[in-house]
């Protein structure tokens, strides 16, 4: 993925399918997404019930669930409240508890790909996008799930984190 100064998307690629490696391309272990989007920053959820209706959504800016969710029919919509790293790094690692019959993926298009459709945004990642990227960092990536050290940063290349 190549993005200019302005964080648009410019170019999507595969590394694999080039002879020689792009200037300045920096390497990440983990997986990158899309901006984390909270529904509760954008709409009142209790108005947005009947668009909800589809999903199994999952409210982490209160009360943290004290049981496990059980993966259903529904695709999963993962509410944070917020779209700060440092707040979501908490409630990430109350959980990994609660949700672990969920993919990585699942948690992921949970908290970027549905929401975004649900407020008549584009989801996904594409060309000419102007979008902040998320790196997920100590993710199993073998088991393909979150773990009790996995934790967000965005990526920003002129600043070292």
């Amino acid at each position: 993925m190549e993005q200019d100064d302005h964080q648009v998307i410019t170019r999507l690629f595969c590394l694999d399918d080039g002879n020689v490696e792009a200037s300045q391309t920096l390497f990440f272990d983990g997986i990158i997404s899309a901006e984390i989007v909270s529904l509760k920053q954008n709409v009142r959820v209790e108005s947005f019930q009947g668009h909800l209706k589809d999903f199994q959504y999952l409210d982490l800016s209160g009360d943290i669930p004290s049981f496990r969710i059980q993966k259903r029919d529904k695709p999963l919509v993962v509410d944070f409240g917020t779209n700060s790293p440092k707040i979501i790094n908490i409630l990430i690692h109350l959980l990994v508890p609660i949700i672990s019959e969920f993919s990585i993926f699942d948690i992921i298009a949970g908290c970027t790909y549905y929401p975004s459709l649900l407020l008549g945004r584009t989801a996904g990642l594409d060309e000419n996008m102007k979008i902040k990227l998320i790196l997920w960092e100590n993710v199993d990536l073998i088991k393909k799930v979150i773990t009790s050290e996995t934790c967000i940063r965005e990526i920003n290349r002129f600043v070292s984190t």
